[in-house]
């Protein structure tokens, strides 16, 4: 798609595709990455955990949100940084075999001092096959302007 700065507007909203979370994938991204017991052990979880079961950690929830947006290709080769998240919201455990889903809304747009880029306030909301949101997030970034082809920064 790869849309610059300017043609995103307040309200829009994009669809990602679904995308499948595996036990095998929760426990991988778990030992590497976050390996509390309630991500990687089944008899801790069930028995000590307020969850009643192993459930994915919540940066592999984030990881495979930002994956699919990128493999949306929305914003393309015009994205040239994420400044922030103003918020990550965890708001139902994510299991293996859910299926998740993303939408993403443009909630600002805000030209910066230079005319080669201006800055996205987008809304990540991410909802399992059950349609409940399992995610919430905002994010700031930065894309290129049509300037920028004129432009060097």
């Amino acid at each position: 798609m790869n849309m610059y700065f300017e043609e995103f507007e307040v309200g829009q909203r994009f669809q990602c595709d679904p995308r499948l979370i595996t036990a095998e994938e929760i426990h991988t991204f778990a030992t590497q990455y976050d390996p509390h017991p309630i991500h990687v052990d089944k008899e801790f979880a069930e028995t000590h955990s307020i969850f009643d079961g192993i459930i994915s950690s919540g940066f592999l929830t984030v990881s495979a949100m930002w994956g699919q947006w990128i493999r949306s290709d929305v914003f393309g080769n015009e994205f040239l940084v994420g400044k922030n998240f103003d918020y990550i919201k965890f708001t139902k455990p994510v299991r293996e075999n859910d299926v998740l889903s993303t939408e993403v809304e443009v909630m600002e747009l805000r030209p910066t001092s230079s005319e080669s880029r201006g800055e996205i306030t987008i809304k990540f909301t991410v909802t399992n096959q059950k349609d409940e949101v399992v995610l919430l997030a905002q994010l700031k970034a930065l894309l290129r302007t049509k300037a920028s082809i004129l432009v060097k920064n």
